[in-house]
Parts: C-alpha cells; sequence; structure tokens
C-alpha cells in the first residue's frame, strides 16, 4: 500500500483485546465476476507494498488492491484495534512532505506543526538532546521542510484540563458520576465498538490535540486572515491513534470541507523520515518555538516558548487537576501534594479527598485495556466506582504510546516499554510546569463565551454507538 508508513503494522500486543478480523470493505467491492471453472493453477504472492503478483500463464488480470481507508474503519465495527492495525494513505509522511513543499511556493497558505510532549520526550531520548533543544531542532526540521510556525500544545491542554474540571464538578453536583476522561481515541474508539452502556460517563470534553486543531483553524486563522482550509496542521503525536481521533467526522468543519487536523506523524515516523533524508535531529538549526495565544485571544503572537509539564501523570495530569479543582471549588480545600496510592496491578493508581462534611472525591488513573475492561464491567454491574477515572488505553500512559521510538537491545519488549516509560515519566517531570493561573487559557474561554456555537465546536464532540456486524468474513 503506497504512501503508508511501513512502521504501520498487525502485531500482536501484550496488552491487547484480540480482534475478530472481520472487515466490511472486501464485501464493497463491486462488480466482482464469477470466477470461470478453469482446472488452471494460478500463483498469487504478497509484494512489499500489499499487492499481489499472479503467475501470468492464464493471462488472468492482476487482483486490485483492497483500499481501508481510516473513515471505513472508524465507521466500522469489525475489529477493535490498536493503532499500529490502522493504515491511513492521508496521515503518512509522504503526503505531508508534498503539501510542505507546495506551501513553500505561495502566500495564500499557513502551515503550523503543534508539539505533543511526549513525542518530543521520545525523540529527546533517540538523540540524546535536552527536551527544549530538541523541539526547537524539529522546529528547524519542520521550517525546512515548508512549515511557517512550530508550537506547542501547551495551552490547548490548560483548556482541556480547565473544561473537564467544570464538566466534572457539574457533573459531581447532580450525582451524575463517574465520569471517564474522553481524550484517549483508544479508549474512545473501544466504546463506541464494544461498550455502548459506557458511552454517556465519558467526558466530552475534546483532547488537547483536537483543541489546538480548533483554535488554529477556527480562531487564529480569523485573527490571520485565513480561512480554514488555508491552514495547513500538523500534529506530532506518541501513538497512532491520533490519526484516528483526527479522521473523525465530528472534527471536520463541514463549512470549509477540512479537518481541524490535516495529519497526525508521530515520533516514529520522524525518526523514519530523518533516515530517509539521511540527517540525524541534531543536523538542524534550533528554532525558536512560537506560542500563537501567549495572553489569549487578543494577544500578539509571541516568538519563543518552553515546553511545559502538568502535575500528576505524565498522559496531561487529568485525574490529578481534577481532583484538586474539584477539592477546592467543592470543599474550599487546596491540596498541596496529591497522594496516588498503587492500585491492584501497577497501572492503577487511586486518590482521595474529603470535605468536612463526610463527602469524598476518588479520582483513580486506569491505562491499559485489562484495566478498561474492568472497569466497563464495574460500570454494567453498578459497583462501587471512582467517580472520576483518567483513562488512557497504552499501559503507563501517553508516554508509552504505540508510536514511540523504542531502544533497540536484547532487553524484553515488555520490560523495555516499561523501563523507557518511567524515564520519560521522570523526564516529563523536570520540565517546567504550566503555570497554576493558566492565564492564557482562561481567557481564551472567557472570550469563547461570548460566542456560544464557537465555544461548543472548540470544545466538545460527541461520541457514537457503532452497531456490531457480523458478516462472516475474516481476514
Amino acid at each position: 500500500m503506497s504512501g503508508f508508513s511501513s512502521i504501520l503494522k498487525i502485531t500482536d500486543l501484550d496488552d491487547f483485546i484480540n480482534p475478530s478480523q472481520e472487515c466490511i470493505i472486501p464485501t464493497e467491492k463491486p462488480n466482482i465476476a464469477k470466477a470461470e471453472n478453469t482446472s488452471s493453477k494460478i500463483k498469487i504472492e504478497v509484494e512489499d507494498d500489499g499487492g499481489a503478483s499472479t503467475d501470468v500463464k492464464t493471462g488472468k488480470k492482476q487482483p486490485t488492491k483492497v483500499e481501508v481507508t481510516l473513515s471505513d474503519c472508524l465507521a466500522c465495527s469489525g475489529c477493535i484495534t490498536s493503532a499500529e492495525s490502522v493504515l491511513i494513505s492521508q496521515q503518512s509522511p509522504d503526503e505531508l512532505f508534498r503539501v510542505l513543499e507546495l506551501n513553500k511556493t505561495t502566500k495564500e497558505s499557513l502551515a503550523v506543526v503543534s508539539l505533543g510532549v511526549q513525542a518530543v520526550l521520545s525523540l529527546a531520548n533517540k538523540y540524546g538532546m535536552p527536551a527544549q533543544e530538541t523541539a526547537e531542532k524539529l522546529a528547524g526540521l519542520f521550517k525546512d521542510l515548508g512549515a511557517d510556525h512550530t508550537v506547542v500544545v501547551t495551552v490547548a491542554e490548560d483548556i482541556s484540563l480547565l473544561e473537564s474540571a467544570n464538566e466534572f464538578i457539574h457533573n459531581y453536583q447532580t450525582r451524575n458520576v463517574p465520569i471517564f476522561s474522553g481524550v484517549c481515541p483508544g479508549w474512545v474508539c473501544y466504546g463506541e465498538k464494544l461498550h455502548q452502556h459506557a458511552l454517556p460517563k465519558i467526558s466530552k470534553v475534546k483532547s488537547a490535540q483536537q483543541i489546538m486543531g480548533s483554535l488554529i483553524k477556527l480562531v487564529y486563522g480569523a485573527k490571520a486572515k485565513f480561512t480554514p482550509d488555508q491552514i495547513y496542521h500538523v500534529t506530532l503525536m506518541s501513538c497512532f491513534d491520533r490519526k484516528l481521533e483526527a479522521s473523525r467526522h465530528d472534527f471536520f468543519i463541514d463549512e470549509y470541507k477540512t479537518k481541524e487536523v490535516d495529519v497526525v506523524i508521530t515520533a516514529l515516523e520522524v525518526e523514519q523520515m530523518l533516515e530517509k533524508l539521511n540527517k540525524s535531529l541534531q543536523d538542524f538549526e534550533q528554532v525558536p518555538l512560537v506560542d500563537l495565544f501567549p495572553e489569549g485571544i487578543k494577544g500578539d503572537t509571541l516568538i519563543g516558548c518552553q515546553l511545559m509539564s502538568h502535575p500528576g501523570s505524565g498522559s496531561g495530569g487529568y485525574a490529578e487537576f481534577v481532583l484538586r479543582s474539584a477539592a477546592s471549588t467543592l470543599f474550599g480545600k487546596v491540596i498541596d501534594q496529591v497522594e496516588w496510592k498503587v492500585g491492584r496491578n501497577p497501572d492503577i493508581f487511586d486518590a482521595s479527598v474529603e470535605g468536612n462534611s463526610g463527602e469524598n472525591i476518588k479520582c483513580s488513573i486506569a491505562t491499559g485495556f485489562r484495566n478498561i475492561q474492568t472497569l466497563v464491567r464495574k460500570l454494567k454491574a453498578k459497583t462501587s466506582m471512582p467517580h472520576y477515572v483518567e483513562i488512557m488505553a497504552c499501559p503507563t500512559g501517553c508516554l508509552n504510546g504505540g508510536a514511540q521510538v523504542r531502544v533497540s537491545g536484547g532487553v524484553e519488549e515488555g520490560n523495555q516499554s516499561r523501563e523507557l516509560s518511567v524515564k520519560l515519566e521522570n523526564d516529563y517531570h523536570q520540565l517546567p510546569e504550566a503555570k497554576n493561573d493558566m492565564h492564557a487559557a482562561r481567557s481564551i474561554l472567557n472570550e469563547l463565551k461570548h460566542d456560544k456555537e464557537l465555544y461548543g465546536r472548540v470544545l466538545y464532540t460527541e461520541f457514537h454507538a457503532v452497531e456490531k456486524l457480523n458478516l462472516g468474513m475474516k481476514w
């Protein structure tokens, strides 16, 4: 399949729910002629690009390739995948090269790259550079390719955290708990396909990636006098499932026929891109990162900004932020240090705070599909649960995303991934913490509230139950 990244592949994962591998696409190929009876033998071999070659003794036409688009995967309930199983032509580095090269030749478009801190840390570890230097070298790489700005997603992370806390506090007060975070696309896709009973309990606040897409195309674009379809938005992320997320129709701007995020590339794909260019990341100029919203919507662009972390997990700190905010708003308590306790396995953490009247708020962090299965079963059985759960499909969270660069060596793969995620977690918390006041994010939220439609488009999404199809067709 040309145009696909060669590192996207079907693979068995330790923490993985076996898929049925039923797929609707083969049944949709039109006008398939019935094969003629023949005693001739045809040898079919699969080529490296996924195509097929045939023995031409019979003169039969070579079989056509079956193309599976990302929209097909989202609309189909036949398989539950880790993102390595999804092949997406629009999301390939080749497409990135093509569009950025075109951007060099015109002033009628704007190309912006948004960096996810988890992916930057993975590349910093790979190339032996400090995180900030790595981010600025990436800005140099993307500038050479044709990008106009390279930014970080911190302001979008802040907005997602603030709105998640507001949503939870409202639901806690109205006794509509538990609430599960909805920012992990792997978990969302799994819930939509197999656990529709959990969908009403998933937070509808968008992820930082998609909030950043809305901010750049709908808010910054208007300020810079570019329409959404004139802006090409690229994100660098730590997992392939972000490609799935970017391709959801919920994140398509219909009136301009464009997506909030046009292309998602990953740390692994950057490594592959550099190999293709026969360069190291260290070879590129350090270019300052740009902050498009240093003072909110009305502020000027700031040249030079820092990578930031958030207290709590390396996946953005949702559970800790929600717990702190709820304790302050509901109980009038300021928590200096949240004490996270390991749960029934190393991928579960629990914390709680008690109010003066005996009420309490319990939050958890749960990573990996095995823990997710346990949670949705408990929800269905209506057993006791935490009030808020930060859910990430990858074991240990986003720093261990499936598209992070792995260190080669003799260490067993599962142990290597866990050791690497621990190192990246330490690196994450060495970064400066995002400011407690989150001034820019709060300013943006206040401005957006004047336009209810824009407020909803930037901050919220919906989830959709996918009907199970039993086609009896297995690959």
